[in-house]
């Protein structure tokens, strides 16, 4: 799970069920980049000594968000609600919910989360969470790749891929993402934005960017000063996988390159197994997402 947002600063004046129940999003980060996965965490402790049972009625969570002065943003759903849980005497439950697929995440700028829990066994008692806020922000391109991909229906040109590397901020470190999209500009159909690593200020000149004849997109940078990050990703913006190289004093510095009979591999450097690596080598893998923002 992320850390916690705690807003500092802002006075919020407790009533009985708040001091009774302290329920806490969590975003993780200070922003996100736009037509991004927008994940956030809840934590629900219960301070009293009753159990609370929840998730067990249709809407026992319910989602605001707003962007600048207040200003509401369009739902367009509900997420999953999960199964019914029951919450003991002093205990904390911890869940996280994806909510770009049901609130309007497409412009950047300022965005408030906040959400709302009914507790049935508490006489319907409702309780409110302290709030989330973070920024939507442009990825700035670092380069831009376009190639047919085949699609399901017979005697139609290939539909066309657009891979733009780019670049963002988060929590003060510079990160590189994928964005995958069609080339139908300016309204692009967006098939993810993957965030890939985090990356040195000045990488450009170490960057590898190259898709096979299977049409799986290669991307190499470097990502500390003697590490650099290869990551494989498929045609909809998945991540195949994703190693870790660094340099060394026999066989010099990684790089990607291109063999004469087009495949493409990392020559010397030194492999080096760490976190960041997907799969990873030592448990079962864990989403993209949850490894590159603990790091």
């Amino acid at each position: 799970m992320g850390r916690f947002l705690f807003l500092w600063g802002v006075w919020v004046v407790p009533s009985l069920w708040s001091q009774l129940l302290d329920v806490r999003l969590d975003s993780g980060r200070d922003n996100f980049v736009l037509n991004e996965r927008v994940i956030l965490s809840i934590s629900i402790r219960n301070n009293s000594d009753q159990l609370a049972v929840l998730a067990n009625e249709k809407n026992w969570m319910q989602f605001t968000v707003s962007r600048g002065k207040g200003v509401p943003v369009a739902k367009q759903g509900n997420p999953p609600e999960g199964e019914v849980f029951v919450l003991k005497a002093g205990a904390v439950v911890e869940r996280e919910f994806r909510l770009d697929p049901y609130f309007d995440f497409t412009s950047p700028g300022e965005y408030v989360v906040s959400a709302q829990i009914t507790i049935p066994n508490w006489g319907n008692e409702k309780v409110g969470a302290i709030p989330a806020r973070f920024q939507v922000m442009q990825g700035h391109d670092v380069a831009v790749l376009e190639r047919g991909v085949s699609t399901d229906r017979g005697g139609v040109a290939p539909a066309v891929r657009r891979y733009a590397l780019q670049k963002a901020r988060v929590n003060g470190k510079l990160f590189m993402y994928m964005r995958v999209s069609d080339n139908n500009s300016p309204n692009f159909r967006i098939y993810n934005v993957l965030a890939l690593g985090t990356m040195i200020q000045m990488a450009r000149p170490d960057l590898g960017f190259e898709i096979d004849a299977a049409g799986i997109v290669h991307v190499f940078f470097q990502c500390h000063a003697r590490n650099y990050l290869y990551c494989t990703i498929d045609p909809d913006g998945k991540l195949i996988g994703r190693q870790m190289y660094a340099g060394d004093n026999i066989r010099g510095r990684p790089q990607m390159e291109k063999t004469v009979r087009g495949k493409i591999e990392i020559s010397g450097g030194q492999r080096v197994v760490s976190t960041w690596d997907y799969p990873s080598p030592r448990r079962q893998p864990l989403p993209a997402k949850q490894i590159l923002i603990s790091e």
